[in-house]
């Protein structure tokens, strides 16, 4: 019951959903428009105050060095923090993909995310394909694991890349609350 209203809040939002956002540096992105040679875009949800999701920048940037080369995308994005702190946060964290500024959440709240750090894989067509944690080396805030046991946001973009569904398609994130 959760992935039908999951799939039908992803349509009313493809549909309802501003197309463009600000990224820090003041260029305009359209992080869910129309395809044109990526095969997947990535949102990461993330705040400069958040410890879980500062731990997990170094492997965001892997993630996204390596599946940037294949056609993935990757924003991520920012509800509480203005240009100046996005790009300090970027900067500080070597984070290599643009931060876009949605200080109304329309992409958070489209996408379902409740958590930071959370990830959203959109299709190429701007489907919500996998929704839930980059891996499992949080296990509570306050408590991370020295390495993943199981590394979610990979296997997601392997399968799409593959042209497979995920499984699983959610998977619960663990760290701080998002200012929905």
């Amino acid at each position: 019951m959760f992935r039908v209203l999951l799939l039908i809040a992803a349509a009313a939002f493809a549909n309802a959903a501003p197309a463009s956002f600000r990224d820090s540096d003041g260029a305009t992105h359209e992080p869910l428009g129309k395809a044109d040679d990526r095969k997947a875009t990535v949102l990461l949800f993330l705040m400069p105050d958040c410890p879980v999701a500062n731990a997990m920048a170094p492997e965001l940037a892997r993630i996204a060095s390596e599946y940037g080369k294949r056609g993935v995308r990757f924003y991520a994005v920012y509800a509480t923090s203005n240009a100046a702190e996005v790009a300090a946060h970027r900067r500080d964290y070597r984070l290599p993909f643009p931060g876009l500024l949605d200080p109304k959440c329309v992409l958070a709240r489209g996408a379902g995310a409740t958590r930071v750090p959370e990830v959203a894989v959109y299709s190429a067509d701007g489907k919500l394909l996998y929704r839930g944690r980059v891996d499992d080396r949080a296990v509570k805030v306050g408590r991370m694991r020295p390495q993943p046991g199981r590394q979610d946001l990979r296997r997601a973009l392997d399968a799409i890349l593959a042209g497979k569904k995920p499984d699983p398609s959610t998977t619960e994130a663990v760290g701080c609350y998002h200012p929905l």
